[in-house]
């Protein structure tokens, strides 16, 4: 690691990893914003890394709270189960 960027890029992709791991234990959720966060991660990283500071900082902050958004939903109900 040799920069912030790098670090804030790894954590924030571990914990979207970690959200998505769990959530599919529960439900199948959809893989389009745990994607969507994951490429976020890269560009921001690189954007970071290249020069790009102010960028990859506002990236990085938005897929950080996509992810908060993510992990504040609550679970789908089953409506077999309520049977």
């Amino acid at each position: 690691m040799e920069s912030i960027f790098d670090a804030f890029s790894i954590m924030l992709f571990l914990a979207t990893t970690g959200l998505f791991i769990l959530r599919q234990r529960h439900e199948s959720p959809p893989l389009a914003p745990y994607l969507v966060i994951a490429l976020v991660c890269v560009v921001g990283n690189w954007l970071g890394n290249n020069g790009g500071g102010v960028a990859a900082v506002g990236l990085l902050v938005a897929a950080a709270f996509l992810t908060l958004h993510l992990a504040s939903e609550p679970y789908r109900e089953d409506p077999e189960e309520q049977n």
